[in-house]
């Protein structure tokens, strides 16, 4: 999300507006709510991946201190390995950098970047709802203005067949 603007927000009247402008509307709410959504998953995605995180390094007790494990080289490939130290890990905190952290507080950390990633996620789902009953309302001015044009077209219709209707005089 980027910073905030301070420019008053200048309100727009919808029926006012043609069909073709509405429909332009229409276009940049549904390419809003298809990114925000998109945003939507990827933080619950994020938020998935730090509590399997922190659920790891649950395992690391005492108890599993030397205890042989099979160590991930890709999705598929692993090698085996023991559990030498259970205290401490090496984080990946992003853009390439590791820090060792202990195993309380690497728990801490992501405990803090699950509550982050939930906030975010709880933010962008209420805009989601917001700009979701805008384009509700859009579709509803949408469909009343067309009716309306159908209406007209219907009378214009009627009024040029009624009136090229002219009456034949016929003689006796």
């Amino acid at each position: 999300m980027s910073g905030s603007n301070n420019k008053p927000q200048q309100s727009i009247n919808l029926e006012d507006m043609s069909l073709q402008q509405l429909q332009k509307i229409k276009t940049q709410l549904e390419s809003e709510i298809n990114e925000l959504t998109t945003a939507f998953t990827q933080m619950k995605q994020a938020q998935g991946a730090f509590r399997e995180c922190k659920s790891c390094i649950g395992t690391l007790r005492p108890e599993n201190q030397d205890k042989t494990v099979l160590i991930p080289l890709s999705n598929s490939l692993y090698v085996p390995g023991k559990l030498s130290n259970v205290k401490s890990v090496v984080m990946d905190v992003g853009t390439g950098y590791y820090v060792e952290k202990s195993t309380d507080d690497a728990a801490i950390y992501y405990d803090k970047k699950i509550d982050y990633v939930q906030e975010n996620a709880k933010k962008i789902q209420e805009t989601v709802e917001q700009k979701q009953a805008s384009y509700r309302g859009l579709l509803e001015i949408m469909q009343y203005k067309l009716t309306q044009q159908q209406r007209q077209q219907q009378q214009q219709q009627q009024e040029e067949e009624g009136g090229s209707k002219a009456p034949v005089a016929t003689a006796s």
